[in-house]
């Protein structure tokens, strides 16, 4: 995949959160992409989510990476833990400039 795509990076945490229902106390949280990741590469970041010690439930919405989350979490750890599998997938996939 080598030059086919150029990396996939987190631009910023949208300021929308809406309830969702995977458990109680659930909401959704936002983040927009730089562009729409190709299927093998959200395929990729959803395996490598769940091989983390804290799995979260992720899905794609166009530009936006879907997190489920509840208030207890802590959100600057949460995205230290999104930035970096955003950075692995890139590295497994070759996805660079």
């Amino acid at each position: 995949m080598t030059g086919e795509y150029p990396p996939v990076s987190i631009i910023e945490l949208e300021d929308r959160v809406v309830p969702d229902n995977s458990f109680d106390d659930a909401y959704a949280i936002y983040l927009r992409l730089s562009y729409d990741p190709p299927l093998v590469w959200q395929e990729r970041f959803e395996a490598l989510m769940q091989r983390e010690v804290q799995p979260r439930i992720v899905s794609f919405v166009g530009h936006a990476l879907r997190v489920v989350i509840t208030r207890k979490d802590n959100l600057e750890s949460l995205m230290r833990q999104l930035s970096a599998l955003v950075r692995q997938t890139n590295i497994e996939l070759d996805f660079i400039e």
